[in-house]
C-alpha cells in the first residue's frame, strides 16, 4: 500500500479564471458508507492449514521463479525491506481485499505484539494457536483453548457459523484434503473439548445436518490406497461408517476417485453428500516416500500420485450440491495437509499441496463468475495459522528475516526454523459481497505486513454478513439493529473543489493580477490505522502560460494559502510559493488530521514587464497526499 494521492486539474488564464476540470476524490477501503448493512448470500471460506505468508509465495516460485510477500527484516535496526512485488500468479493475487490475520488462541501467547514479533526472530515460535481454537475462533468469532472445538474457555457451548447457516435454511458444505473430522473442518459445526475424540466428532458432524462432508478418514485403506486386512476405525466408528456407507442416513455415499469425479461432472447431483476417500489421513500428501528425507529434496510429484480427487475437483462436487438451495450455502474448503508438510519442514510436499488448494480456488473463482456474482457471494481466502516458521535461507536469530528466491521448476531456497505452529501473520485475500467489512475490522497495524484482522473478527463477519435467524413462525414482526456497522465501513480521504463557472479571472490589483483559488474540501474520516499514523497534504502545480506560442513561465505564479476551517488543526503552507514546482497549499499531521478542512488562497500572476499582450491560460494540479 503505497502513498494515496489523487489530483484535481484546473484551468487558469490571465483575463480569466480557475475552473475545475476533474475532482480527485481519494478513498481507503472497497465501498463507501453503506445505509444498509452488507449481506453475502453465499460465503466460500477456503483455508490453506499452516500457511503463511511464505507458504502462499512457495507455489509462485515454483511455477514462476517470482514472488510476492517477500521481506528482509533486521531485528537489531529494525530496517525493513520490501522485496519488489512479482507478478499476479495466482487468481486470488489480484483480490481487491489483501490484508494480514492475527490468530492466537485464549491461552499460550493470548496475543500478538508486532513490536516483539519483529525485534526477536524467536518471539513467534512460543504459545501459538492449534486447528481447534483457530477454527473456533474463524467459525464462531470467540477465542478458545487450543485442543478446543465449539465452546469457551468456560465450556460454554456456541453457536457455530455451519450451525447459523442451517437455521436459516441454508445449505453448508465441509471439504478437506485431510479426515473429514479433523479439527479445521470440525470447527464450524462442531462442539467437543476434545479435538482428538474423532468418533464423537464425526457422529456429531453426520448428524448435524449439513449436506456436504468431504475428506479422508477410510477405516478400509492405508494411506497408499491399498486395503488393509484389518479396518481401522480411528477417524470414524465402525457404527458410523455403516450408516453412512449402507444407506442408514440421508447421505448420498461416495468414496472412488470416479465417485467424485462423476459428482464434480454434474452426473446425478443428490441433496446431500458424505464422501470418504479411500486412505485415512491425507489424499497425498502421506503417500510412499514421505518419510525417506532424500525426498525433501526432490522435484514435486515424483513419488507418483494416489488415484484419488483433488481438492478442485472435490470443491466443484461440492458446489454442484450446495447451489442448489436458493436460499444460499457456506462452504469451507480446506487445504489440510499444508499443515503436515510444514510440521515435517518438506518443501516439496508443501509445493504440491498449496498447488491443490491454489486449483481449488480457481475452481471457486470460476463457479462465481459462471454460476453467481460477485454481488451475492464473498470469497475469503486464508490460513488458520502458520506452521514451520518458514523463511529464506540464511534468516535466523542473529541475521533476522531473508526473502525466499527460487527460479520456475524448481523448488525455492528457504530454511525452516520450527516444527510447530507459529504466532506469525498469516495473508488474507477476499473479494465479493460485504468483503468491506474485513477491511474495516482490520484495525490495527503491522509494521511489515500492514493492516491486519484477528480471526475473531473474520468468525464475526460471517454471522454478520449472512444476518440473524429468525423463527418464521406465523403473526411475528422480525427485527434487526445494525449496531456500529457503519462506522466499521472504511474511512475515505477526499479532495473537493468548490466549481466555478469558467476559468477565474485575474484582475489587476496594484499593478499586480490577482485571483483566489476556490476553496479546497479535504475531508478525512480514516480511522487510525488506516491513517498509518499520519496525516496528509495538499499541494498544487501549475503549467506555463500559453497564448498561442507566447509563453510565460510559471514561475511567476505564486500563492498565498489561507485554511479557512479545519475540525482538526489542518496548517496553510507557506505563503508566496512560486507554482512552477510542487508547493503545499494545507497540510496536516496526524493529531490534526481528522474532520473536515476547507482552505483557499491568494494567487498572483505578476508577468515580465516585456510579456507581449495576450489572453494566456494555465492549469494548476492539486495533489492530495496521504502521508507515508
Amino acid at each position: 500500500m503505497g502513498s494515496l494521492q489523487r489530483k484535481a486539474r484546473l484551468a487558469v488564464a490571465a483575463s480569466a479564471a480557475i475552473g475545475l476540470a476533474a475532482t480527485g476524490v481519494a478513498a481507503l477501503g472497497t465501498a463507501a458508507l453503506a445505509e444498509e448493512a452488507p449481506t453475502a448470500k453465499n460465503i466460500i471460506v477456503l483455508i490453506s492449514d499452516g500457511a503463511g505468508y511464505n507458504q502462499f509465495d512457495s507455489a509462485n516460485l515454483y511455477e514462476t521463479g517470482t514472488a510476492r510477500n517477500q521481506v528482509t527484516v533486521n531485528p537489531v535496526s529494525g530496517e525493513i525491506i520490501q522485496a519488489a512485488k512479482g507478478p499476479a500468479v495466482q487468481v486470488y493475487d489480484d483480490y481487491p481485499v489483501q490484508i494480514a490475520q492475527s490468530h492466537y488462541s485464549a491461552n499460550g501467547r493470548a496475543s500478538y505484539d508486532d513490536d516483539a514479533a519483529w525485534s526477536s526472530f524467536d518471539w513467534v515460535k512460543t504459545g501459538p494457536t492449534d486447528s481447534a481454537a483457530a477454527a473456533t475462533a474463524l467459525g464462531t468469532g470467540v477465542k478458545t483453548l487450543n485442543g478446543v472445538l465449539g465452546y469457551t474457555p468456560q465450556s460454554e457451548r456456541l453457536v457455530t457459523i455451519g450451525e447459523h447457516a442451517s437455521a436459516m435454511g441454508k445449505a453448508v458444505g465441509l471439504v478437506t484434503t485431510v479426515a473429514f473430522d479433523h479439527a479445521t473442518p470440525a470447527g464450524f459445526i462442531s462442539h467437543n473439548t476434545n479435538r482428538n475424540d474423532y468418533h464423537g466428532l464425526a457422529t456429531e458432524m453426520i448428524d448435524s445436518g449439513i449436506e456436504v462432508i468431504m475428506g479422508a478418514g477410510h477405516p478400509f485403506y492405508n494411506d497408499d490406497h491399498q486395503l488393509l486386512t484389518t479396518p481401522a476405525y480411528k477417524w470414524i466408528s465402525q457404527t458410523d461408517y455403516n450408516r453412512v456407507s449402507q444407506g442408514a442416513t440421508d447421505y448420498s455415499y461416495i468414496e472412488t476417485k470416479a465417485d467424485f469425479e462423476a459428482l464434480a461432472q454434474g452426473a446425478s447431483v443428490p441433496d446431500k453428500v458424505f464422501g470418504l476417500a479411500q486412505v485415512p489421513e491425507t489424499l497425498q500428501y502421506n503417500r510412499l516416500g514421505v518419510n525417506d528425507n532424500s525426498h525433501k529434496s526432490l522435484a514435486p510429484y515424483t513419488d507418483p500420485l494416489l488415484d484419488m480427487p483433488d481438492l478442485a475437483t472435490m470443491a466443484q462436487g461440492a458446489l454442484n450440491v450446495l447451489e442448489r438451495d436458493a436460499d444460499g450455502f457456506f462452504l469451507m474448503v480446506e487445504g489440510g495437509a499444508v499443515d503436515w508438510a510444514g510440521h515435517a519442514n518438506h518443501t516439496t510436499r508443501l509445493v504440491e499441496e498449496q498447488q491443490d488448494f491454489n486449483e481449488a480456488v480457481e475452481v471457486i473463482d470460476t463457479w462465481v463468475n459462471a454460476n453467481s456474482s460477485w454481488d451475492e457471494t464473498l470469497v475469503i481466502i486464508t490460513a488458520d495459522h502458520e506452521t514451520g516458521y518458514l523463511s529464506g535461507p540464511g534468516s535466523g536469530s542473529t541475521v533476522g528475516w531473508t526473502p525466499m528466491t527460487g527460479q520456475a521448476g524448481a523448488l525455492p531456497s528457504v530454511a525452516w526454523h520450527s516444527g510447530d505452529h507459529t504466532n506469525s501473520l498469516v495473508p488474507l485475500y477476499a473479494k465479493g459481497a460485504g468483503s468491506e467489512l474485513l477491511v474495516a475490522r482490520a484495525d490495527e497495524w503491522d509494521r511489515v505486513r500492514g493492516a491486519y484482522i484477528d480471526n475473531t473478527d473474520i468468525g464475526e463477519s460471517l454471522f454478520d454478513l449472512f444476518g440473524a435467524v429468525y423463527s418464521g413462525a406465523e403473526a411475528t414482526v422480525p427485527l434487526e439493529a445494525s449496531i456500529g456497522l457503519a462506522t466499521l465501513t472504511p474511512g475515505v480521504l477526499t479532495l473537493k473543489v468548490t466549481p466555478v463557472a469558467g476559468p477565474v479571472q485575474f484582475a489587476e490589483v496594484g499593478g499586480e493580477l490577482k485571483a483566489a483559488l476556490p476553496a479546497v474540501t479535504v475531508r478525512d474520516t480514516r480511522n487510525d490505522i488506516q491513517a498509518r499514523g499520519a496525516g496528509w497534504e495538499v499541494s498544487g502545480r501549475a503549467s506555463d502560460f500559453t497564448a498561442g506560442n507566447r509563453v510565460v513561465g510559471a514561475e511567476h505564479l505564486s500563492w498565498n494559502p489561507q485554511v479557512s476551517s479545519s475540525e482538526g488543526g489542518a496548517t496553510a503552507g507557506q505563503a508566496g510559493q512560486a507554482l512552477n514546482g510542487p508547493a503545499t497549499l494545507a497540510e496536516s499531521e496526524a493529531e490534526s488530521r481528522e474532520g473536515i478542512t476547507i482552505v483557499g488562497a491568494d494567487l498572483s500572476f505578476q508577468p515580465p514587464g516585456a510579456t507581449d499582450p495576450g489572453r494566456y491560460g494555465s492549469e494548476i494540479v492539486l495533489t492530495l497526499f496521504a502521508k507515508d
